[in-house]
This record gives structure tokens, sequence and C-alpha cells, in this order.
């Protein structure tokens, strides 16, 4: 387990009144929800009226098919491959029916975006022409580390017996987040200084155009629990 998982779990244990498990038992509810985590389900463990432990799992390992969506010119296809799944732990607060949230969230891999060129394609990377095949492929990744602190507020509470619906709202920030390109196509042309000259170009004004979005990884899900 990473350290600031174990540090969080020990936040959390100084926090928390100790009960009884036999009364932890008591307090049990279990969720499942769809949203920008992915889909999956949660559990999480009441420790007194307010305070709650959660941890949840949303699986994604699919691509999103992008092609002449946000201006991509014609003459090349677009892919966007998302995490093969998203792992929350943290600790909620509740007033009624209102929670706020906080936690770690732990993303299984790195969103990759990848334009594929068709034929003859012209393709500008750092303000120089190409033209395919001297570029097939140019793949963006967001890195970062794979632990992240999120904040998140939900309406529906966790606390109370039977079946209920929720919802969560907030965000996630990775840290020391960037991109890296990758190309595919001439040995010759993507070896050259220009070429990677161009590129590490081009990868520097995708940050800068990503802004304070590189470090935010957006939560809203929808779901329902059930009480134990």
């Amino acid at each position: 387990m990473k350290q600031p998982t174990l540090i969080l779990f020990a936040v959390l244990s100084f926090l928390a009144p100790a009960q009884p498990a036999r009364a932890l038992q008591q307090n049990i509810a279990l969720g499942a929800h769809l949203g920008t985590l992915g889909m999956g389900a949660d559990v999480g463990v009441a420790v007194n009226e307010t305070f709650r432990l959660r941890g949840g799992a949303g699986l994604y390992g699919f691509g999103l098919d992008l092609t002449g969506r946000f201006g991509l010119a014609d003459n090349r296809t677009a892919e966007l491959s998302l995490p093969s799944a998203m792992f929350t732990i943290g600790a909620e607060v509740s007033s009624g029916a209102l929670r706020a949230g906080a936690g770690l969230l732990i993303r299984a891999g790195d969103p990759v975006y990848e334009i594929t060129y068709g034929n003859g394609a012209s393709i500008d990377i750092g303000g120089s022409y190409y033209t395919q095949p001297e570029v097939r492929t140019l793949a963006t990744t967001l890195v970062s580390g794979s632990v992240a602190p999120y904040a998140l507020l939900g309406y529906g509470s966790h606390l109370s017996r039977g079946l209920g619906f929720v919802v969560d709202a907030g965000g996630a920030f990775p840290l020391d987040a960037g991109f890296e390109m990758s190309a595919t196509g001439d040995p010759a042309v993507l070896g050259s200084a220009r070429f990677q000259t161009d590129l590490e170009t081009e990868r520097r004004d995708a940050e800068d155009d990503a802004g304070g979005w590189l470090s935010f990884w957006p939560i809203v899900s929808v779901g329902l629990r059930y009480g134990l």
C-alpha cells in the first residue's frame, strides 16, 4: 500500500471515535454509482451519527471515439483511452441529507488521447508541417502520480437504513500533472532534431492551453445505496 494511503488511514483512525465491532456491523451501507469515476460500487461504515468511512471502485477500461469533435480536422480519427479503474478511500461528515467528504483517489493507468492520420494528411506539430506517412499517429498522455487528494459535496444520507438515492460532486487534484507526447511514423523524421524540437514545443503549448484544468479531475456521480 502506498504511503499516502497509510497516512490517511492513520489520520482517520485518530479522528474517529472507537466503537465495538458489533456496532459497526449495524451501520454498513452498500452502494452502486455511475459517473466520472466510472461504473462501480462502494461501501461505507458509519463510525457515529455524523462521521463515516467510505471506499469504492469504478471501472473504465474502454476508449471514446472523438473523431470529428473539438475542432478536429478531416482525414484523421481520434480516440481517448481511459484508465482501467478508479479507487477511492476517504471519510465523510453528514448533516441530514448533506455530506462533505475528502480522501484519496487512486488511478490505475493514465488517460491517452491519440490521433491517427489518414493518407496525405497535413499535420501541424509545434509550428512545422508534416505529411502522413511522415507522422502516422500522435499520442498525448496525461501523466501524474497515481494517488491524488479529492474533496466532494454530496446529497443523500449514507447513514440511514434502507434504499436511497445519492449524488456526489467535487474534484480530485493530481500532483505534478503534465503531458507526454509520442508519435509513430517515418523513423528518419521522428528521430530528427527538428521533429523532437517541434514535438516538445507542441507539448508545452498543450500544457499552456490546459492551464489549471491539468491538475483537476472532476468528480460527478449518481447512484443508489442500501443501508444495512
